[in-house]
């Protein structure tokens, strides 16, 4: 039978505790992806919104531009055409002021009112036949200038040009209009017996007005989009034959 050695027992080592799984370390808050993301977005966005606030700002000037560049060019053909042709013409048989319908011819119904009146018509046969003249010859003038050229290439658009183009030929018409109400008041007052004189007289009178109204008013409308003043005659002068 062994005999067990009284010798020290060896010492058993200490239980190891238990293992801990290591603990991630979070990134500093503007290094998380998350974050990174969202400032990427923003800052995408920052410079979409300055891309287009800088297209609008260029665009916008650029506009501004060209409608400075086409009022000067409409300012121009208005010189040749209104400054250069109609207004110093209408001038010779009347008077201008400004967006108002221009005086004209208003001593025709001046007699022809006091023709109905059975008063002095104020004036002459001949008198009359004078303005008649006159008349015919604005109209004349109105006639031979080439409105569709002074105004070609110079920025105005196809509704613009109807009307400019549509003005000019409407006013010769009224002059005329006017003048054959002038021709009847002189036989009106030659022969103040024929009253049909003087409602012929009467009916070329109105129609002539209405057509200088309407074709004035185009052209007070157009030359406000330009710009343009218009001319008023001075003080003191008669208002038109």
């Amino acid at each position: 039978m062994a005999i067990k050695g009284k010798g020290k027992t060896r010492p058993r080592p200490a239980p190891r505790g238990p293992r801990h799984e290591p603990v991630p370390v979070k990134p500093p808050f503007f290094q998380r992806g998350w974050v990174k993301a969202c400032a990427a977005f923003l800052a995408g966005l920052l410079v979409m919104s300055l891309a287009w606030w800088a297209w609008e700002n260029l665009d916008k000037e650029q506009n501004s531009k060209d409608r400075t560049a086409s009022q000067a060019q409409q300012q121009q053909a208005l010189a040749a055409w209104g400054k250069g042709n109609l207004e110093p013409t209408l001038s010779t048989v009347g008077q201008l002021q400004g967006g108002g319908t221009p005086q004209i011819a208003t001593n025709v119904g001046t007699a022809l009112d006091n023709l109905k009146k059975g008063t002095d018509p104020g004036a002459t046969a001949k008198d009359m036949t004078a303005i008649a003249g006159k008349l015919d010859k604005a109209a004349h003038d109105l006639d031979t200038f080439q409105v569709a050229d002074a105004i070609a290439n110079h920025g105005f658009d196809s509704a613009q040009v109807d009307v400019i183009t549509t003005v000019q030929p409407e006013i010769a018409s009224s002059l005329r209009s006017l003048a054959v109400a002038a021709r009847f008041t002189a036989r009106a007052i030659a022969d103040p017996n024929d009253a049909a004189l003087a409602a012929d007289a009467k009916e070329a009178y109105d129609t002539g007005q209405t057509l200088l109204q309407r074709a004035w008013t185009s052209y007070t409308n157009i030359s406000a989009v330009a710009g343009v003043p218009l001319q008023t005659a001075p003080q003191g002068l008669p208002t038109g034959g």
